[in-house]
């Protein structure tokens, strides 16, 4: 036990330390010598975890947007939808935030690396989406009106990439704005549209 204890705790700290090389050289331009130097080990070490360096952008992605995500559907059919909805765009927002330069990497070597992206779609988006998929079948359906799960997927997963990877790289407007705003109105915008909620008219 403690063995596997201080083994997870060595690929956590890899991974901590490749987080910081790929924010800050972007994924061709770090090196597994700097990423062993910035977590302290030897260069061996990491291949005991990570078998290549695409390995580890994949071990980052699934720790950092995959899992947390994980952990949030877990409350969805306990929770009224528009508190889940506003809740999960305000925790990625701000995780999404905190590391962009790091989130633009990621994206950027799937965009653009055929082996990683070939990598990513096998081994964490099809699963990932087949699992969120199912969940929105069952959920879904108890609403007023029907939905397709996968436009709803991707519908959200668009709208919060969009505006963290490239809305806020562009627009030093978009990224002043407080997660929690932003939340809302994507929030709003998902479940009333563009004329908003007949209660918000009342309001004004």
């Amino acid at each position: 036990m403690v063995s596997q204890m201080a083994g997870e705790a060595r690929r956590a700290q890899i991974l901590e330390a490749a987080a910081q090389i790929f924010a800050r050289h972007g994924f061709r331009g770090a090196t597994t010598r700097a990423i062993a130097r910035a977590a302290g080990v030897a260069e061996g070490t990491i291949f005991r975890y990570f078998p290549t360096k695409r390995h580890l952008l994949l071990a980052l992605f699934e720790a950092f947007v995959i899992r947390p995500i994980q952990q949030q559907l877990q409350t969805l059919e306990t929770m009224d939808p528009r508190e889940w909805l506003e809740a999960f765009l305000v925790e990625r927002l701000t995780a999404m935030r905190a590391r962009l330069p790091l989130m633009q990497a990621l994206y950027q070597e799937i965009r653009t690396d055929e082996a990683v992206r070939q990598m990513f779609v096998e081994q964490i988006a099809r699963p990932f989406l087949e699992q969120v998929q199912a969940l929105l079948a069952d959920v879904l359906p108890q609403r007023q009106r029907p939905f397709h799960p996968t436009l709803i997927l991707w519908a959200i997963w668009g709208a919060l990439h969009g505006v963290t990877i490239f809305g806020m790289e562009m627009d030093p407007g978009l990224a002043a704005l407080p997660p929690e705003q932003i939340a809302r109105e994507l929030t709003a915008l998902f479940l009333w549209g563009l004329e908003g909620h007949s209660d918000e008219h009342a309001q004004r």
